[in-house]
C-alpha cells in the first residue's frame, strides 16, 4: 500500500505574521500550548494554565490560513447568567471563584480541528453476522402440574465475506490537538456547521491555538476514521447486522485536509493554595466545564464560628446550673441549653467535611469525564 501525501508542516519564526491577519507565535513554557496572538499579548498570563506567561517563540504549523471557522453563538455577556448559576452552585467558595472576575478573566480563543475528505481503494475481509432467532421450549412445575413455555432466542450466526472497496468520504473529522477528546468531555460537542469561510477580520481580538498535532501525526487517527466508515459501508453491502475482525488493506487517495476553528472562551480561578483552575464555556451552546472547587478553608473558618456558639450556650448552661440552688427551675433552662450545645457542635461536622466530600467528587467526576487526572 502506498503512503498518503500530506500536508507539510514548516517552523515560522517568532514575530512573523501569519493567516492574513498581524498575529504571530507565542507559546507558555508552563504548559506548552502555543498560540498565535497580538504583540500586545506577549508577556501576558496563558489562557489555558494560568501559571505560565506567552512569551514569542517559533511554531511548527501549516502556513496556509484554515478554510472553515465556527463562530461564536454566545457573547461572554450572554453566558453571565449560566456562568452565575454554575457558581452558586457551589456552597463555600472561595472569594476568587465567582462569576464577575470569571468573566473580567475570559480570554476568547479558536482551536483546531482537521477535517479530512479521501478515498479509500483497496481490499477487505471481515466476519459478517446475521441475526436470527430459535425456538425452544421450557418446562417448569407449579401447583397445576407442568407447564411449558416457548422460549425465542436472538443468535448470530457468522460468516466470512471479503470484497473490494472504493469509496469516497467528505469531511471525516480528526484531533488537530492532543487534549481534543478531554476538551469535548468538558465542554459537550460542536456543530461543524454553520460553518462560515475564514476571514481573517472575523479573528480581531481571539487568540489562535496552534494544532500540536500536525497532519503527520493526526493522520493514524483520521485514517483509523476513513477505516471505521469503510467497514460500516462493506457491513451494509454485506446485509450483515454486526461485522467483526474487520481487515482492510487500502490505498487512501485525493487526501485533501481542511482546518476547521472552533470558538471557545477559557477563564479561570484560584483555589486556597493559589493554585490556578481553568473552566471552559464552549461559544457555541454556552456549556461549562471545569472543576468547581469548594474552600475548605471556609469551611473550618465556619466550623469554628459554630463551635465558638455552642461553647457561649455551653457556658450560659454551666451559668444557670451554678444558680440553680437559688432558682430551682434555671436546672432545667441549664439541660436544654446543654442539648442545645452539643446539638450545634455536631453540626460544625457539616462545613468542616463538606468541602473535602465535593471537592473529591469533582475530580472523581472530572476523571471519570476525561479518562485522565483533571489538569489546568
Amino acid at each position: 500500500m502506498s503512503t498518503p501525501t500530506l500536508p507539510k508542516s514548516q517552523v515560522i519564526e517568532e514575530a512573523a505574521s501569519l493567516w492574513g491577519t498581524s498575529l504571530e507565535p507565542a507559546g507558555c513554557p508552563a504548559c506548552r500550548h502555543v498560540y498565535l496572538v497580538e504583540a500586545a499579548r506577549l508577556g501576558q498570563t496563558c489562557p489555558n494554565c494560568a501559571g505560565g506567561k506567552l512569551l514569542a517563540q517559533p511554531a511548527l504549523l501549516r502556513p496556509e490560513a484554515p478554510e472553515l471557522l465556527t463562530p461564536f453563538r454566545y457573547k461572554l455577556s450572554d453566558l453571565r447568567p449560566g456562568l452565575e448559576k454554575f457558581v452558586n452552585e457551589v456552597w463555600l467558595r472561595s472569594e476568587d471563584f465567582n462569576a464577575e472576575k470569571l468573566l473580567q478573566r475570559a480570554a476568547t480563543i479558536y482551536w483546531p480541528m482537521w477535517l479530512v475528505d479521501g478515498e479509500v481503494v483497496g481490499n477487505w475481509q471481515a466476519e459478517a453476522g446475521f441475526d436470527y432467532q430459535v425456538k425452544s421450549s421450557q418446562e417448569s412445575y407449579g401447583d397445576t402440574g407442568w407447564k411449558t413455555r416457548e422460549v425465542v432466542e436472538q443468535r448470530i450466526r457468522w460468516e466470512p465475506r471479503a470484497g473490494q472497496i472504493r469509496r469516497h468520504y467528505d469531511n471525516v473529522a480528526a484531533p488537530a490537538i492532543s487534549e481534543q477528546k478531554r476538551l469535548l468531555k468538558l465542554t459537550g460537542p460542536y456543530q461543524r456547521s454553520p460553518a462560515q469561510a475564514y476571514q481573517p477580520e472575523q479573528v480581531k481580538g481571539a487568540l489562535l491555538r496552534v494544532p500540536d498535532l500536525p497532519p503527520e501525526s493526526a493522520w493514524p487517527l483520521a485514517q483509523g476514521q476513513l477505516d471505521e466508515a469503510a467497514a460500516a459501508e462493506c457491513q451494509q453491502a454485506s446485509g450483515a447486522q454486526h461485522i467483526r475482525n474487520f481487515r482492510l488493506r487500502a490505498d487512501y487517495e485525493s487526501l485533501h485536509w481542511t482546518q476547521q476553528l472552533l470558538p471557545l472562551y477559557v477563564t479561570w480561578y484560584t483555589d486556597d493554595d493559589g493554585k490556578p483552575h481553568t473552566l471552559y464555556l464552549n461559544g457555541q451552546s454556552g456549556t461549562i466545564g471545569g472543576m468547581r472547587l469548594a474552600s475548605q478553608k471556609k469551611g473550618w473558618k465556619l466550623a469554628g464560628t459554630i463551635l465558638a456558639i455552642a461553647a457561649v450556650i455551653f457556658l450560659a448552661a454551666l451559668f444557670f446550673a451554678a444558680i440553680g440552688t437559688l432558682f430551682p427551675p434555671s436546672m432545667i433552662l441549664s439541660g436544654v441549653l446543654v442539648v442545645a450545645a452539643m446539638l450545634i457542635a455536631c453540626a460544625a461536622i457539616i462545613p468542616a467535611a463538606w468541602p473535602w466530600q465535593w471537592n473529591r467528587s469533582q475530580m472523581d467526576e472530572t476523571q471519570s469525564a476525561t479518562g485522565q487526572n483533571p489538569a489546568n
